[in-house]
């Protein structure tokens, strides 16, 4: 089937020929040709009807019967990590290793006021390392901040406390959610810092004290640095799912970017949030604010982030049922559920939607119950409400997600059995640790799923390309390792075109753009990519290894290489 628009008469810019489109389109689901102008898809279709859209300036790329798709829409990301990341990056199961990689960097840099990093696991680090002291006998004199894999916990050393003014008498921040940890002898705060609004505050009185780098140079060297990589991978679309500044000013993300823009450096479009992590801002106001300010063609300010519990490893998810090794003990709302509310229905009366983080069963449910609140008590809209994560769900709440038109946005490449999730077996139990991870069972109860990687927040490993993120979708393993042990239920792995679907038009559904992008269609955007290897033909351990030959986003070539870096593709 053709698809074309009504100026076929007008030459395209670029043709793809000989090309094994999967498209993403229902109307037309394969193609073997795909013509592009002014950053628009005007034909898809056979190779014979796109030589109708050929002139002498029409450049003609032979796709080699690559597998060509939509561009990625990576919808759960954080650029605030990669400044982190642009650091003392330490991502290494070993323990040893995270120290020895972090003695390398105090003394490759003995001229930075304090030593920032990332990329420790925390389930991998012993408890009897994981405090102050291990910290300083590497750095003493300087402050040392390290955030863990998945973001929810810092390690510092004595110095980070003195100058941040964290004794023992410092209460916590959100009491039962985010606190400086103590030693139950002394009462002193041991070095591990427990959630994003405790770490924040000591974050902020560093860089007031002038210990922390000149952000603003960094998050811009950090964010072209990692979108290099991020477009290899053939992502053309960011949702960012949270901005944490230690300064508390969330709008550096939107600053920078905007900066890049006018720099004619931004090859991404992104969409952005204001993540509701301090307590003395009215969250939906401050939003709304950012929606009016920050519109511009590549960056966009869109939803608001709420937090309803934390994580796993520190006890912190919200359970319907209590912690196996704390048989008492079900975890606490990170947000008081009567704030929680309010925030859900103001931000749904004023055309806000919402993404909620909710890790445990009790956490999903608050937020369905939220939801559906605003659904009755707001009039009808065209809402795009996501809960993200939902790793651990109640049965009787995945069609609930259906019926309320609530996004399910998670991570499959977490999926898996590592050190990680071994960990977490200990805290939940067998039963309800091996009914994690239902996401086949939400699509077919008729939910809409996307993906994203919560880079680079990780569990063990960061990783920033889709395909990994695919392979370990369709195994439920360690990407690239078939011996891998592999997570339950087995039956809740994912096909090929549930996977692509969830990276692509439901990504773009998330972000109120399936219009625009997700799908090989015409008239909307020229978003696509070229892999090297099919992924519907190679062996499934090595999908994570399939390289991207070609990205385009918006009809301009973001990446390019091997056969297209030599193509007539230049600019």
């Amino acid at each position: 089937m053709n698809l074309q628009n009504e100026h076929k008469e007008t030459p395209a810019d670029v043709i793809f020929t000989n090309a094994r489109a999967y498209t993403v389109d229902p109307h037309c689901p394969w193609a073997n040709a795909v013509a592009v102008r002014d950053g628009r898809i005007v034909f898809v279709g056979d190779t014979l009807g796109a030589q109708r859209f050929a002139s002498a300036r029409t450049r003609t790329v032979d796709v080699g019967g690559r597998l060509m798709l939509p561009g990625f829409v990576e919808s759960h990301w954080h650029f605030s990590t990669t400044a982190f990341a642009a650091q003392a990056f330490i991502n290494f199961e070993d323990p040893q290793r995270v120290l020895d990689a972090l003695r390398t960097y105090v003394a490759a840099h003995p001229h930075e006021k304090s030593i920032i990093g990332m990329g420790w696991v925390q389930a991998a680090m012993p408890a009897e390392l994981l405090n102050r002291a291990t910290l300083d006998a590497i750095c003493a004199d300087r402050p040392v901040c390290l955030l863990s894999t998945d973001f929810h916990t810092m390690w510092v050393n004595s110095k980070a406390l003195e100058v941040g003014g964290i004794d023992a008498s410092t209460p916590p921040v959100e009491e039962g959610a985010s606190w400086f940890e103590k030693d139950p002898v002394t009462g002193e705060p041991t070095g591990v810092i427990v959630d994003g609004a405790a770490y924040s505050l000591l974050m902020r009185r560093l860089s007031e004290a002038g210990f922390l780098p000149p952000w603003g140079e960094l998050y811009y060297d950090s964010f072209v640095k990692w979108q290099k990589k991020l477009v290899a991978a053939g992502i053309t679309t960011v949702f960012d799912a949270g901005f944490i500044d230690p300064s508390g000013d969330q709008t550096w993300l939107y600053e920078t970017l905007m900066r890049m823009e006018r720099d004619r450096a931004l090859k991404l479009r992104v969409v952005g949030s204001y993540a509701a992590i301090e307590a003395t801002r009215d969250p939906v106001e401050t939003i709304l604010a950012y929606r009016e300010r920050y519109q511009s063609p590549l960056v966009k300010a869109r939803t608001l982030k709420l937090f309803l519990d934390g994580t796993e490893m520190n006890h912190t998810a919200y359970l319907l049922e209590p912690y196996e090794d704390r048989p008492h003990y079900c975890g606490e709302p990170n947000t008081p559920i009567e704030d929680f509310n309010r925030f859900v229905l103001e931000a749904d009366r004023n055309g806000v939607d919402v993404m909620v983080h909710c890790v445990g069963d009790a956490a999903v449910r608050g937020a369905l119950d939220a939801i559906e609140r605003a659904n009755t008590l707001n009039p009808p809209r065209d809402r795009r409400h996501v809960i993200t994560h939902a790793f651990l769900t109640h049965p009787a709440d995945i069609p609930r997600f259906r019926r309320l038109g609530v996004l399910a946005n998670t991570q499959l490449q977490w999926g898996v059995v590592d050190t990680y999730t071994k960990a977490i077996r200990e805290f939940y139990g067998e039963k309800r640790w091996s009914s994690m991870y239902k996401f086949r069972t939400f699509i077919e109860e008729g939910v809409t799923v996307s993906i994203g990687m919560d880079g680079l927040a990780c569990q063990c490993r960061c990783q920033h390309r889709p395909v990994e993120h695919i392979e370990s979708g369709l195994t439920r393993q360690l990407a690239g390792e078939p011996d891998a042990a592999v997570f339950p239920d087995i039956n809740e792995r994912l096909s090929i075109p549930q996977l692509i679907a969830a990276y692509t038009i439901h990504g773009a559904y998330q972000l109120g753009m399936e219009k625009e992008i997700g799908s090989l269609s015409v008239g909307k955007r020229a978003d696509l990519i070229v892999l090297e290897r099919d992924l519907f033909e190679v062996g499934k351990y090595e999908i994570g290894k399939v390289d991207v030959g070609l990205t385009m986003m918006n009809g301009e070539v973001t990446h390019a290489q091997g056969d297209f870096a030599r193509e007539a593709l230049d600019r």
